[in-house]
């Protein structure tokens, strides 16, 4: 089994293997991680119809959007197939 790296870990190896500063490594993970977290509640909320399809093209792109209408109308479909069978 793989060691578990601490944060400390990580963030020294980043530091010796880019030589960069740790508040700059800090600040682009921040950053990444506050984009994924976007990104994630956006299509959270765009899937439950809080956001609109304008909104979410903006937020995630044409092809995440277009991957979760596909996603949506494949599941639309799996539940009438299944009522249908009830």
């Amino acid at each position: 089994m793989a060691p578990v790296l601490t944060f400390r870990d990580k963030l020294e190896y980043l530091v010796h293997a880019t030589g960069r500063a740790e508040g700059e490594i800090v600040a682009q993970a921040v950053e990444q991680g506050l984009t994924a977290l976007y990104r994630s509640h956006v299509t959270e909320a765009y899937l439950a119809g809080e956001v609109d399809r304008e909104q979410a093209l903006s937020a995630v792109g044409e092809a995440t959007v277009a991957e979760l209408d596909e996603a949506r109308r494949a599941v639309e479909h799996d539940v009438r197939w299944g009522l249908a069978g009830a």
